[in-house]
C-alpha cells in the first residue's frame, strides 16, 4: 500500500508524503502525534505505544468512533449518503446546519467526504462553510468501509485524546518521539487560535532540553507562493524539503495546479 487509506479528508494532511516522513523517522517505543487531523504518518509508525491527539473535539471523536465502533461509523455514512442521492444537493446542507449546530465525529466524516475538494473550512465563528462538490456524489459507502476498517484494525493499541498540544508535550520524556503537524503560522483555522510561532518553539526547546527526539512539518511553498516562518536553527538538526502533491485550494480558487512543498524539521540526523 502506497498511501494510508483515506477515512477523512483534512485539510493540510499528510496522506501523500506519509510513508516518506514516516521512513525518515527513527524507532521509538512511545510515538506521540499532538496534531492528529488525518493521523496518516501515524498510520505508517509501528512503534511499540502511540499517543495521538488533537484539540478539535469533532476530529478526536471521529477518530475514537474509528477505533472502537467502525461499523456504527459506516452504517450512519451510508444512510447519509443515499439521503443525499435523493436530495442533491439539499441534504448536504442539512447536514451542515446540523453539524453546526450539534458538531459530531460522523457528520465531520460526510461533510470531509462531500464538500468541495475535501477543503476542511470555518468562518469567523467556528462554523463549518464549505460547499457541496456539485460534480460528484461522494465517496462510495464501500470505498469509505474498507478504508474504515483498515483504519480501526491500526487504531487499536493507539491512545486517542483531545487535548492542546502543550498538554500533549507536557507528558513526553527522553527518547520518545514527536511528529508535529501543526496548521502553518499565519494560517486562519478558525476552530482553533492561531498557532503562535514563538510558543511553539518554545516548547521545542523543553523538548530539547529533556532529551526528546522531535520532526516538525510547519512551512513551505505552494507554487510560486512561500509560507515562511523560520524555526531558529539553533533549535534543530536537519531541515529537508518534501514534495506533497498538488494544492487543493489552489486548485479549487484559481483552478491552478500548484506544487505544494514542505519542510521537515527535526532535532535529530534526518
Amino acid at each position: 500500500m502506497r498511501q494510508p487509506p483515506s477515512a477523512i479528508k483534512w485539510s493540510g494532511g499528510k496522506r501523500s508524503s506519509a510513508r516518506q516522513i514516516s521512513e525518515l523517522l527513527p524507532h521509538a517505543n512511545r510515538y506521540f502525534e499532538p496534531f492528529l487531523g488525518g493521523g496518516s504518518v501515524l498510520f505508517c509508525r509501528e512503534d511499540k505505544e502511540c499517543f495521538a491527539s488533537d484539540v478539535y473535539g469533532p476530529l478526536v471523536d471521529f477518530w475514537k468512533k474509528v477505533k472502537k465502533s467502525p461499523e456504527k461509523l459506516v452504517l450512519h455514512y451510508e444512510e447519509q449518503w443515499k439521503l443525499l442521492q435523493k436530495d442533491l444537493p439539499g441534504h448536504y446542507y442539512q447536514v451542515r446546519e446540523r453539524f453546526n449546530a450539534n458538531p459530531t465525529g460522523e457528520d465531520l466524516c460526510f461533510l470531509s467526504r462531500t464538500c468541495v475538494n475535501g477543503i476542511i473550512r470555518f468562518n469567523a465563528d467556528g462554523h463549518f462553510n464549505n460547499s457541496f462538490h456539485l460534480s460528484r456524489r461522494g465517496m462510495t459507502p464501500s470505498r469509505l468501509r474498507e478504508a474504515i476498517m483498515l483504519w480501526s484494525a491500526r487504531l487499536k493499541n493507539v491512545e486517542i485524546s483531545k487535548r492542546d498540544y502543550r498538554e500533549t508535550l507536557s507528558q513526553v520524556r527522553k527518547n520518545d518521539l514527536v511528529y508535529l503537524d501543526p496548521p502553518y503560522g499565519g494560517s486562519n483555522n478558525r476552530y482553533i487560535d492561531d498557532i503562535k510561532v514563538k510558543e511553539l518553539t518554545s516548547y521545542l526547546d523543553s523538548l530539547n532540553s529533556r532529551g526528546v527526539r522531535w520532526a516538525l512539518s510547519f512551512d513551505g511553498r505552494r507554487g510560486e507562493t512561500v509560507y515562511s516562518f523560520p524555526i531558529p536553527k539553533a533549535l534543530f538538526k536537519s531541515e529537508i524539503e518534501i514534495t506533497s502533491g498538488l494544492s487543493a485550494v489552489t486548485k479549487v480558487l484559481s483552478r491552478q495546479k500548484h506544487q505544494v512543498v514542505e519542510k521537515l524539521y527535526a532535532n535529530f540526523t534526518l
